[in-house]
């Protein structure tokens, strides 16, 4: 999450929170008392550098355990009535669009629902690591498209397959796609 100017609203980015809010959207910050949170409410903290937004997981009288969606452990730091947060109460889109957040029990089963997602990534890719030496096997998706805002996108047969953002970093579309395509070779940027 980037530092907000105010306290009263941050932009999103990262991948603990990812299914929840997609990076680049605009999270709305509402100030509260420790005492009205709930399991489930997601929270902005920021007692350290870089702030981050999680979700409350687990909370008593004296402090609450809060965790991303997509991480596989709880936050080391606890969250007391003197902890330095906020309670994330909207989003706004980069299109503009504004919805409420879920918190309590609706938010509690949002955790429950990303949580089951990270498990079945985590044992699908168990499953095809054995296979990942097969991937000469792939098909080429060699037909490259640029984009004016730097993107480049590669596809077999017109099927979109893969992306590469401006920042460099590679996304497959889908899961499925690294098993069947593979890309060309990047060049080195020295060249």
């Amino acid at each position: 999450m980037n530092g907000p100017e105010t306290r009263n609203e941050a932009v999103y980015t990262g991948n603990s929170m990812r299914g929840v809010f997609v990076p680049g959207e605009t999270l709305s910050l509402a100030e509260t008392a420790f005492e009205t949170l709930q399991t489930g409410d997601i929270v902005a903290i920021f007692e350290r550098t870089p702030y981050y937004v999680h979700r409350i997981v687990e909370k008593n009288a004296s402090g609450a355990v809060t965790m991303g969606d997509n991480n596989d452990r709880p936050d080391p730091l606890v969250l007391t009535p003197e902890s330095q947060f906020r309670l994330v109460v909207r989003a706004k889109s980069l299109s503009g669009i504004e919805r409420e957040i879920a918190g309590g029990e609706a938010g509690m089963e949002q955790f429950r629902c990303q949580q089951k997602k990270r498990k079945l990534r985590r044992f699908a890719e168990a499953l095809l690591r054995p296979f990942k030496p097969l991937k000469f096997l792939r098909l080429p998706a060699y037909t490259e498209t640029r984009f004016r805002d730097g993107t480049v996108q590669w596809s077999f047969a017109g099927i979109p397959v893969a992306a590469r953002a401006p920042s460099g970093r590679i996304r497959y579309l889908h899961w499925s796609k690294r098993l069947f395509f593979r890309l060309p070779a990047q060049k080195s940027t020295n060249e």
